[in-house]
This record gives C-alpha cells, sequence and structure tokens, in this order.
C-alpha cells in the first residue's frame, strides 16, 4: 500500500545503511584514500565512484538469482578470488609506478597511468567479501522494503547507494584536506604503505584461491 511515510522510512533507512556498510574501509577506500593522499579529492572520489558502481552491478546480479549460482561451483570461488588478488596487485603496481614518475619529476602527474573509476570498480568487483556483504544486505534489510512493493525497495536501493557515495565523498574530503596540512614526504610515505599493505593484501588473496582450488 502507497504510504509517505514508508516512502520515507525505507529513504531514511537505506540512506544510513549504506553509509554504515561503507564505513569500514576496504580494498577499494584504501586505495581511494591513497590517491586522495597523493593527487587531491578528485582521482580519490573517482575511485569511489568506481566502487559504487560495483556494487550497483552486484545488486543486481544478486536479486537476479545469478551470483548465487555462480557460486555454489567450488572452483568458481577460487578463482574468483585468485583473479581479485591479481587485480589489486596490478593495479597497486601501476600506482606505485605513477607516484615514482611524480616524484622523479617534482610535479603531480593527475593523468595518472591507471583510470581511477576502473581501478575502483574492479577492486570492488572482485572483491570476494563484497558479494558476501551484498548477499546479507539483499536477505535482511532490503527484503523487507522488497515485501513492501517494487517502489519501495527502489526507493531503499537508490537511497543506500547515495548513502555510501556520501560516506566515500566525506573521507576524501577530510582525507585531501588533512595530509594538505602536513608536509608532503610524509604524506607520499603514508599513500605508499597504504599501496603496499593491499599488495600484501592481493597476495592474501590469490594464495587463499589456490587454497580453495586445491582443497
Amino acid at each position: 500500500m502507497f504510504s509517505i511515510y514508508n516512502i520515507f522510512k525505507a529513504i531514511l533507512v537505506g540512506f544510513f545503511t549504506g553509509f554504515v556498510a561503507s564505513i569500514p574501509i576496504g580494498p577499494s577506500g584504501i586505495e581511494s584514500v591513497s590517491r586522495s593522499i597523493s593527487k587531491g579529492f578528485k582521482e580519490g572520489f573517482k575511485v569511489s565512484v568506481g566502487a559504487v558502481s560495483a556494487d550497483i552491478v552486484y545488486i543486481i546480479i544478486i536479486n537476479l538469482g545469478l551470483f548465487t549460482l555462480l557460486s555454489n561451483h567450488h572452483h568458481f570461488q577460487s578463482i574468483f578470488w585468485i583473479i581479485s588478488g591479481i587485480i589489486l596487485i596490478l593495479f597497486n603496481r601501476i600506482s606505485l609506478k605513477s607516484k615514482t614518475h611524480d616524484s622523479n619529476s617534482k610535479k603531480l602527474n593527475y593523468s595518472t597511468n591507471s583510470n581511477g573509476f576502473l581501478a575502483g570498480f574492479l577492486i570492488t568487483f572482485l572483491n570476494p567479501t563484497t558479494p558476501s556483504m551484498w548477499i546479507a544486505l539483499s536477505g535482511t534489510v532490503l527484503s523487507v522494503w522488497r515485501v513492501h512493493g517494487r517502489l519501495f525497495f527502489i526507493f531503499a536501493i537508490s537511497s543506500m547507494i547515495v548513502g555510501s557515495i556520501t560516506w566515500f565523498c566525506l573521507l576524501n574530503i577530510l582525507v585531501s584536506k588533512g595530509f594538505k596540512k602536513v608536509k608532503s614526504n610524509y604524506a607520499d610515505k603514508t599513500s605508499n604503505l597504504l599501496n603496499y599493505f593491499l599488495t600484501i593484501l592481493g597476495a592474501i588473496f590469490i594464495i587463499a584461491g589456490i587454497y580453495k582450488f586445491i582443497f
């Protein structure tokens, strides 16, 4: 039944769910922060937009039941972990090379070798924990509004996406403004440390995928 109150509630609950669910910083969040530190808000936010776009694709895939079908295959899960690790390592190698070039030329190169949006999208889409999160949300928060009807479901999902984008926007603004007030060499070291952390995380994903494939 149509209700302004329920629509407002769907929007409010969806927004805060998306906002809170995005707070734990995953691989794409770390990449976003790293780029905000080294290249400014715009470059970091591109990664965030790519990450949110990947989330939208997962919402569609999961609600169509396609991912659940694929995830039942043991080898699919293993390959998924391995590809995720390779993508993380690849993008971080490109990012580190770009920063080295910037440092040697003594100027900030905004036309980086890797596309921020694409990096955010692939890192999030191929992150093995992403579908798990959206499957959990689809079975809890989103399922409530699906029962109320398609309109409420659309409002809940849309506001959840807006909440996620809002968090990433605030995060990148705070990071980019915060590191403007510290020495550039400290910012570079922090950014590089985050990239090395993601490389290690990528290696862990690959090892976990191989383990899953064998056992």
